[in-house]
């Protein structure tokens, strides 16, 4: 989540607009891929690479294996890697004790598959993430990052970026001292992160933030804070993704006072959101430190927004809780342009089991002490009154969701219901995929 601290009498009452929302365990099995296709161009060796018979593997313009000095050797292929090269990794370990830069026009890093390829970054004392990606049209695949310092993957402000096949780990489960974010890509045009599994982030697993036209698929999160995180991003596709034992397993963002304020139109489906119930191990004095454990899925002042065919089950808390940034309780801004409001968002055709039975304490508190099992979806029934809701264009609307429990908790005026026959609505689908 982009950095925004909170004086400490503001992050009690963070908590409680917060808490009105009241694949397999090890990751890396199902990430080997046979997506990495080799191309027919003529590979020329690098100096301090190759197979021992001087050949490059087809595709490959530079091959690097184990050595004395990983850094160098990965480093060094990458500067000398001219426009669209790719520069391959054999199995094995490679250890690094700063950070990679990827910064060739449509580079390829690929290794020989996330069980086969750890870059390990345990004893990184310099730069601030594991690798960073300042070029357009790169490609990051098939290897693990471990135990980077910071962010395990950063790319900033590039087009086209794609990350597939890959495992990001923190091997110390839950610590606060673990890196932020696995996935960090941020102020891109195009995001592709597919087959891709991350565990132990203190922030975010996969975040995408002030970017557009992105897709999350595929993919694994599991021990981190929150699992994925769209945040200030427009177009979004998150689907087929399996979101567990997080605190929680989606996030979909906006916060003031960033480049890019209007982020909309995530479109969430076909994901299994389950058992996010880890108590949070975030960095004290940030806005998701504040996340109860318990929560399936959370839209914080973001509009039209889809929610759909997904498998919500098992979060302690609630399955889907939308608010708005609520004035009251959160730190002021200076940012004409950020609407503060969550609005026009549609949640419908989920399937809900076993939702609010292990609540926080102040999910409790804030649905007016009631007994568990807490609401399946719940809302903070706030609206923006300068704005004429017109054929229900501004409302979130609840529709064919099984069983499903509601709740609204009319933050911003009227009485607290639990019926949901006034946001039985719906509005136009988004695309499948991002446009």
């Amino acid at each position: 989540m982009a950095a925004l601290n909170v004086p400490n009498q503001l992050v009690s009452a963070l908590l409680l607009t917060v808490s009105l929302a009241g694949c397999n365990s090890s990751g890396s099995g199902d990430t080997e891929s046979t997506t990495g296709a080799s191309t027919d161009t003529d590979a020329e060796t690098t100096s301090g690479t190759g197979t021992e018979t001087g050949e490059l593997p087809e595709g490959c313009d530079a091959y690097i294996e184990p050595s004395d000095d990983d850094q160098a050797a990965l480093q060094g292929a990458l500067i000398d890697a001219a426009d669209g090269a790719t520069v391959c990794l054999s199995e094995g370990t490679f250890v690094f004790n700063t950070e990679v830069t990827m910064t060739g026009t449509g580079v390829t890093l690929r290794g020989a598959g996330a069980d086969k390829t750890a870059l390990d970054f345990s004893a990184q004392d310099l730069g601030a993430n594991g690798i960073l990606i300042t070029a357009d049209d790169a490609t990051l695949e098939l290897l693990k990052v471990v135990d980077s310092a910071g962010d395990g993957v950063r790319a900033n402000d590039v087009n086209n970026i794609t990350f597939r096949d890959l495992g990001i780990e923190w091997t110390a489960d839950a610590s606060v001292e673990n890196g932020a974010y696995g996935l960090y890509p941020v102020g891109c045009t195009g995001v592709t992160i597919q087959r891709t599994w991350v565990k132990g982030a203190r922030d975010a697993g996969i975040y995408v933030g002030q970017s557009t036209k992105i897709l999350v698929e595929d993919s694994e999160v599991y021990g981190n804070v929150a699992g994925i995180e769209i945040e200030n991003s427009t177009d979004a596709t998150v689907r087929r993704n399996h979101a567990h034992d997080n605190t929680a397993g989606l996030l979909i963002f906006n916060l003031p006072q960033l480049p890019v304020t209007d982020g909309k139109r995530t479109n969430a489906y076909d994901n299994i959101i389950e058992n996010n119930n880890l108590e949070n191990f975030a960095e004290e004095g940030t806005i998701v430190a504040e996340v109860p454990y318990g929560v399936g899925a959370m839209i914080l002042a973001a509009d039209d927004n889809e929610i759909h065919d997904n498998m919500i089950r098992g979060n302690g808390s609630t399955g889907i809780i939308t608010v708005s940034y609520n004035l009251e309780l959160l730190p002021p801004y200076d940012d004409a342009s950020f609407d503060r409001f969550a609005q026009g968002n549609y949640i419908h055709d989920n399937t809900f089991e076993g939702n609010g039975a292990d609540p926080a304490l102040l999910a409790i508190v804030v649905s007016g002490n009631m007994s568990p099992p807490l609401p399946d979806i719940m809302d903070d029934g706030c609206a923006d009154p300068d704005v004429m809701n017109v054929d229900d264009a501004l409302t979130n609307c609840v529709a064919n969701n099984g069983g499903a429990t509601y709740y609204d908790a009319s933050m911003c005026g009227g009485s607290p219901t639990s019926d949901p026959s006034g946001v039985e609505c719906s509005h136009p689908s988004l695309p499948e995929l991002p446009e």
